[in-house]
């Protein structure tokens, strides 16, 4: 199986409005994977935004701290 492209954004606000305070590009076997990472990864930030590869289909997944599920949603 091989890898997808995953792009984190992290964000230190929970607002929608707040530019991300960083970014990783994530290599995982599947969304749930990518989101693991993400949610590793996380630190001080309160939410990432983790999209699939712009090449792929188009969907976006918002983690926030402290969350033990994620918020799945379509990009248009």
């Amino acid at each position: 199986m091989s890898h997808q492209i995953w792009h984190a954004f992290y964000f230190d606000r929970t607002a929608a409005s707040a530019p991300p305070c960083r970014s990783e590009v994530i290599e995982a076997d599947n969304e749930e994977a990518a989101a693991n990472v993400a949610r590793a990864h996380l630190g001080a930030c309160m939410r990432v935004s983790l999209e699939a590869a712009p090449w792929t289909q188009r969907k976006q997944t918002i983690i926030h701290a402290g969350d033990g599920g994620h918020r799945a949603s379509t990009l248009h």
